[in-house]
């Protein structure tokens, strides 16, 4: 594709994201994903990998519907437009949680969501959407490819993925590094309907969520029930004490039948 072909279909995308931030976008009106790499996938497919904020009948979807609502509310009050999803450790549901957060987000007519993959140690959201992109987000910090080369959608409507490729044991200065700077920057401020949904590392084991916390609106935390010590979850929320903190989610509770609980601060 040449590159006037290509700033043509940047412009067409972006004219479409912009009829979403006035309200002049129909709610029928679909995006039509030209410059970026469509995957499609089947939307069983997604529920067999618990994307299931999407679904007509799990009965999981309206958990995360009311997250979404509720974390959405905050975020307009606030001017927010970009949400980080981390846990004190790993393993807790964070990742499950951010695909699900950012689908639902994407059912909003007013929003689109990018879902950024920024556990760059051990990525994991294309396990959830079931995609093998070629290139990664360390493609882009190793100088080997652009931001617009990254972006996949997965056939969800209004959902963009930027996902993780490999393992990057120098996480933490990569984030903090000009070139991630830029990308946070860019990714937040193309679109003023965009909602930006990082899956950050776990708080604890490494400050890879510190070294962003400058450049990420607010946070949700994600706490596995009877994984940490009372200590541990203290000593992630005293680590986090100059992020806008939304709330928590309590993930795997043997006190509700669907697994999740959110709690809102």
């Amino acid at each position: 594709m040449s590159r006037i072909h290509k700033a043509l279909e940047k412009a067409r995308e972006k004219r479409q994201e912009q009829r979403l931030a006035t309200g002049k976008a129909s709610p029928l009106e679909k995006i039509v994903y030209t410059d970026s790499q469509v995957i499609p996938v089947c939307h069983t497919q997604l529920e067999k990998n618990r994307v299931v904020s999407r679904s007509a009948h799990d009965p999981r979807s309206q958990l995360f519907r009311t997250l979404r609502t509720t974390i959405l509310k905050q975020m307009r009050a606030h001017n927010w437009r970009s949400i980080g999803i981390t846990s004190p450790s790993p393993g807790e549901g964070k990742s499950l949680v951010a695909s699900n957060l950012a689908a639902a987000i994407a059912m909003e007519v007013n929003y689109t969501a990018l879902l950024v993959d920024m556990d760059l140690r051990n990525p994991g959201i294309t396990h959830y959407f079931d995609v093998e992109p070629k290139l990664g987000l360390a493609d882009y910090l190793q100088g080997d490819a652009e931001i617009g080369d990254l972006l996949v959608n997965p056939g969800v409507e209004r959902l963009l993925l930027l996902p993780g490729r490999g393992k990057l044991d120098n996480s933490s200065e990569l984030i903090s590094s000009p070139r991630m700077v830029a990308l946070f920057n860019e990714v937040t401020e193309r679109y003023k309907s965009r909602i930006v949904v990082y899956d950050m590392p776990a708080i604890l084991p490494r400050d890879d969520v510190l070294a962003a916390l400058n450049h990420v609106d607010c946070f949700l935390m994600v706490i596995e029930e009877g994984r940490n010590s009372e200590v541990d979850i203290r000593k992630a929320i005293q680590s986090m004490q100059n992020a806008n903190i939304v709330g928590t989610v309590i993930n795997k509770s043997q006190t509700v039948e669907s697994g999740y609980m959110p709690t809102m601060a």
